[in-house]
């Protein structure tokens, strides 16, 4: 019979299960593991070997020398590269009357480059706090820019920077699109900013986690999912994707960071066409990343924003003995609130004996 064990932390699922984990108050987890062993390598944490650099120092293109790098090889690694948009079906023009889906044209953004920061507190709005990315934007008013930024567990923030290459008026459907999105309020941006994910290679372990808890990979309108910020400047177009808004995402994404080694994956991105002058969709951007060792890519940036306080951010990379002393100096500061189950239920005080 298999065996079930409950957890209502993830770092209990740094132990291995046999067969069946259940993890949290309202969902359960299920994906088999051929042994221990398997389950270890697959979800090992990254070394630590961050880069010490200043964060003025960064350079904002592919053709320097960073261990993060543009593939070079198809047997490189710590690396991204550009990818072709045809590898996508997206809504085609008539797509409102028969529900077909072409290859897309090339993506309207190309990629410029990845960076990985290694950062105390949550980094929002990388174009205004990075201050090498805030240059290069500003000595680059020519060109039109959109960087994605994820907020991953572990201290970790992702930077990607794409640049527009499609010319303006050259598809009149995106432009559309791209104009009520650049005008729209948060509410019409997260509703139509759609993510399209495909892993290519990934440990079996990885795969099952994927599809358990995430359903499988598939287009989805990620600021329905998790909280996205948009941020718009003169020349640029930015979202913050927050992985650790979502107990469950963030739980996968901590997961795929520690196996992020033996992953390769496609991320495109696109503003969904709803009506028929917003047909047909075109790919805004997409790139892929092959087996990073995120210990290795990362760039150490001291980061406080101003009126910091601690945060769960805070803890992530922390060392056992910090964060009790954490939690013990936030508990002390708050009332004492009444404990909750595994399953989330409130737990009936227990009454004293007569």
């Amino acid at each position: 019979s298999l065996k079930q064990r409950r957890c209502s932390t993830a770092a209990d699922l740094s132990k291995p299960p046999a067969e069946y984990v259940k993890v949290g108050r309202s969902f359960s987890i299920d994906f088999p593991v051929r042994t221990e062993e398997a389950f270890r390598m697959a979800t090992r944490r990254p070394e630590t070997k961050t880069v010490h650099k200043a964060i003025e120092d960064v350079v904002w293109n592919h053709e320097n020398n960073d261990s993060f790098h543009l593939q070079k090889s198809e047997d490189d690694t710590n690396c991204y590269k550009r990818v072709n948009a045809s590898h996508f079906k997206l809504r085609g023009r008539n797509y409102l009357k028969d529900n077909q889906k072409y290859s897309s044209a090339s993506a309207a953004y190309e990629l410029v480059c990845c960076k990985v920061f290694k950062t105390r507190h949550k980094m929002n709005n990388a174009a205004k706090e990075i201050e090498s990315l805030r240059s290069f934007l500003a000595d680059h008013t020519d060109n039109d820019y959109f960087i994605i930024n994820w907020l991953v567990p572990g201290h970790y923030t992702v930077v990607q920077l794409y640049v527009r290459k499609l010319p303006v008026g050259e598809d009149k459907a995106f432009d559309k699109v791209l104009k009520k999105y650049r005008e729209g309020d948060a509410k019409y941006r997260s509703s139509r900013f759609k993510l399209v994910p495909e892993v290519q290679e990934a440990p079996m372990a990885i795969k099952g986690l994927i599809n358990t808890l995430l359903g499988g990979l598939r287009p989805v309108l990620i600021g329905n999912k998790l909280t996205c910020t948009h941020y718009t400047g003169k020349n640029y177009i930015e979202i913050d994707i927050d992985t650790g808004s979502s107990r469950i995402v963030s739980f996968a994404a901590s997961s795929m960071v520690q196996a992020f080694s033996g992953i390769t994956a496609f991320t495109g991105f696109l503003i969904e066409g709803r009506e028929e002058d917003e047909l047909p969709e075109r790919m805004l951007a997409i790139h892929s990343l092959t087996k990073i060792a995120i210990g290795d890519v990362s760039i150490d940036y001291d980061y406080a924003p101003s009126g910091t306080t601690t945060s769960a951010w805070s803890f992530f990379g922390r060392s056992r003995s910090q964060k009790i002393n954490d939690v013990k100096a936030i508990k002390e500061k708050r009332p004492p609130q009444r404990a909750h189950s595994c399953l989330g239920k409130i737990a009936s005080p227990r009454r004293s004996a007569k």
